[in-house]
């Protein structure tokens, strides 16, 4: 009796084992929420950003929105902008849209293909607002693409001895999808 007992152990350990070992080489998922991403992004655009030597922009508060149907990311900011030439703050909104991609060489989500959709600075007129926000366009997507946005945590890259690679990325209702696959 005690032998078929211990057999009976064995092939219970064999079948969690070799389930346990398919778990590890199967695709894995993380999600990254809107929340988390706005995050991330508030902590990154605490340092003023420097035009020409001239302008100074503060950006934060960011609200960020997924589009599932578009595939991009929405982001409004709070905006401040201060000059060199004039004591005037300028305050209003910056609303970006863009793509996002994994980086593997810093394992982080980029901003890609960013677009700056409006600037609303109060305190402007129609023809100054026009050409800044016409600046804003021109040189917001230059400055703005390949920003990181949020780096993958080392244990979702890689656990016990397996390391994984993103293999699709999706935006969702719910968030950013990330799908991981073991490298073999």
């Amino acid at each position: 009796m005690k032998f078929k007992s211990c057999a009976q152990m064995f092939f219970v350990w064999l079948i969690t084992g070799c389930l346990g070992c398919c778990a590890i080489l199967s695709d894995r998922t993380v999600n990254i929420s809107e929340a988390q991403l706005q995050q991330k992004l508030n902590e990154r655009l605490a340092i003023p950003i420097s035009l020409l030597k001239i302008f100074d922009v503060n950006l934060s508060n960011s609200t960020v929105k997924f589009d599932s149907k578009t595939g991009r990311m929405i982001t409004s900011l709070d905006t401040k902008l201060t000059s060199l030439l004039t004591d005037k703050v300028l305050a209003g909104k910056l609303d970006i849209s863009g793509k996002l991609r994994f980086d593997n060489a810093t394992n982080s989500i980029v901003l890609d293909d960013p677009k700056v959709e409006n600037l609303n600075l109060d305190g402007l007129g129609a023809k100054y607002g026009d050409f800044v926000n016409l600046m804003a366009q021109k040189l917001g997507g230059d400055l703005l693409n390949g920003l990181p946005l949020y780096t993958v945590k080392p244990e979702d890259l890689k656990v016990g001895s397996t390391k994984y690679n993103p293999k699709d990325m999706q935006i969702t209702d719910k968030g950013l999808q990330i799908t991981l696959s073991p490298v073999q």
